[in-house]
């Protein structure tokens, strides 16, 4: 591109048009087309100097070529790292509702006084094993009594809690 800007306005009068087309038939916002097709002026101005006048069209398009892969690019890893808004979903809530949780609450209550109720003994085994998980084993070794006694005092936890709670459907 001669350096005289009569003839700067005529290069880009003659490949506007054609630049613009380039970009609009592969992009889907017309003014995307138009600010690629001014980075690619924008860029090609750098090297004006250092080309021979017939490669200056042939430039042009090679920069236009390259523009148009750095924009996909930019915009495929800018969808990416967009938050997306699911506001507007309609999904199931995994936490339950008010009247559940008060329902679970309201279990709860009577599973502690029905545990507060029961003997010394049978509470403590009751505890140590459904609480804090320990086998029966290691509860009988805490409790001084036999595996077969701890057996028997938390069937006895179990048939008491169900008597007076009832079954609990999560």
């Amino acid at each position: 591109m001669p350096s005289s800007d009569a003839n700067v306005d005529a290069f880009v009068r003659e490949n506007q048009a054609e630049l613009l087309n380039f970009f609009r038939h592969r992009l889907a916002k017309s003014q995307d087309a138009a600010d690629l097709a001014q980075e690619s002026w924008s860029r090609l101005m750098r090297y004006r100097q250092d080309q021979p006048p017939a490669s200056l069209r042939s430039l042009l398009f090679t920069i236009a070529r390259n523009v148009l892969k750095n924009h996909w690019r930019w915009s495929s890893l800018h969808q990416l790292e967009q938050s997306t808004d699911f506001s507007g979903l309609d999904i199931a809530s995994e936490v339950p509702g008010v009247e559940r949780q008060w329902q679970a609450r309201r279990y709860l209550e009577r599973l502690e006084a029905a545990v507060a109720d029961m003997p010394d003994k049978r509470r403590t085994v009751f505890l140590l094993s459904r609480v804090e998980g320990l086998s029966n084993a290691q509860v009988a070794q805490r409790c001084g009594i036999s595996v077969k006694m701890v057996e028997k005092h938390l069937a006895k936890a179990i048939i008491q809690c169900r008597a007076e709670v009832g079954d609990f459907e999560p």
